[in-house]
């Protein structure tokens, strides 16, 4: 069984009834369901690479075998985390390489949303296809943002979606870096007064 198969198993035997609690930083929680789009078939998948001269990661075509794309942790309020279909991916990737795109000075695949940040595969790091799925490929950007600001998490698809579903859709890679407090304390004397209404708005 490969690793994402087995995140996939028990992420799916979590939500087996569903729907269910979530919780995040800054007071982010809801009831949640996650969706999975049926698969397709690896003939499928190449037929839509015959004259490019990148290639999917094994690891993230592997997925797309399993299911081609999904919802993940889909609240009253927000989708999560969501993976495109492949042929949605490669509709909105070519839209926005497009000269006064995001992406007209980089070469990447828009495969996903996590949150309000795209997560991109840098095509750079997928000339070879055997060996593309052990490299760092998965860099995430907010689609408002220029590519400048981009984040590379050293991680391959494989990694980073398990790494996802761990934190359920929370930016995991800020974590280690992220000191500050989530809740204001400067209008408060005493921690009787404190509420949820102190929370940090601007960072939900």
């Amino acid at each position: 069984m490969k690793p994402i198969e087995r995140t996939l198993i028990l992420l799916k035997q979590m939500f087996k009834d569903e729907p269910r609690f979530i919780m995040g930083r800054y007071g982010r929680n809801g009831w949640a369901t996650c969706t999975f789009n049926t698969p397709l078939t690896s003939k499928e998948i190449d037929s839509h690479f015959l004259k490019d001269t990148f290639s999917l990661p094994r690891d993230y075509k592997h997925f797309l075998t399993l299911h081609n794309g999904c919802g993940l942790f889909e609240t009253e309020s927000d989708l999560i985390l969501e993976l495109f279909p492949l042929e949605e991916m490669l509709e909105m990737s070519e839209e926005h390489h497009s000269e006064d795109g995001l992406l007209s000075e980089g070469n990447y695949w828009i495969i996903g949303q996590i949150d309000e940040k795209w997560i991109l595969i840098d095509k750079n790091q997928c000339a070879d296809a055997e060996d593309s799925f052990k490299k760092p490929y998965i860099t995430v950007v907010h689609p408002s943002d220029g590519l400048d600001t981009a984040v590379a998490l050293n991680l391959n698809f494989e990694c980073f979606l398990e790494r996802a579903i761990i934190a359920q859709g929370d930016y995991f890679w800020q974590w280690s870096e992220d000191t500050e407090l989530t809740v204001m304390y400067d209008d408060v004397s005493t921690y009787e007064e404190i509420d949820e209404t102190l929370y940090l708005k601007d960072k939900k």
